[in-house]
C-alpha cells in the first residue's frame, strides 16, 4: 500500500481497490508508517491463549517417530498419530489431537507415509527370474 501511493502516486480509493481493503484501512497503515516508519508495518503481538505445546513436546515427538514403537516394547511396530498423541499424553500428560500431531509433524519436516514393501527370496537366481516374469 505504502509503496502504491509513494512510487505510483496512486489515490488511497484506487489503493484500496487494488489491494481490496477499504479506504479506512489504508489510511490507518499509512498513518502507522508515518508514525513510527517500517517498524509500524509490522504486526503487533495478539492476545490469546499461549501454545500449549513447547519445544520439548516437539523434540519428544520427532524422537518417538524416529524410532521403532518395538524397540520401545509397544505392542506394534507402526506409528499412527492417534497412538503418538496417546503415548505423548502418557508420558507429559499433554493430550493433543490427531489433526495437531500431523501438523507439528509437518512443520518438523516429517510426516507419515504408506510402508514400502519389497519382496525377495532367497533363491540366488530371484532377480533374473523376476526380471523374465516382467516384475
Amino acid at each position: 500500500m505504502i509503496l502504491l501511493l509513494a512510487e505510483q502516486r496512486l489515490a488511497i480509493s484506487e489503493v484500496a481497490a487494488i489491494v481490496s481493503e477499504s479506504g479506512e484501512t489504508v489510511r490507518r497503515w499509512v498513518q502507522r508508517y508515518e508514525a513510527e516508519g517500517l517498524d509500524g508495518l509490522s504486526d503487533a503481538p495478539r492476545s490469546g491463549k499461549p501454545a500449549k505445546v513447547v519445544a520439548a513436546y516437539r523434540e519428544r515427538l520427532v524422537e518417538l517417530v524416529r524410532r521403532r514403537p518395538r524397540a520401545l516394547d509397544l505392542p506394534f511396530s507402526m506409528w499412527t498419530a492417534a497412538r503418538l498423541a496417546d503415548r505423548l499424553a502418557e508420558e507429559t500428560g499433554l493430550r493433543m489431537s490427531v489433526a495437531s500431531i500431523h501438523r507439528l509433524l509437518r512443520s518438523a519436516g516429517l510426516g507419515f507415509g504408506r510402508p514400502q514393501h519389497t519382496i525377495s527370496s532367497p533363491d540366488p537366481d530371484y532377480a533374473v527370474k523376476k526380471r523374465l516374469s516382467g516384475f
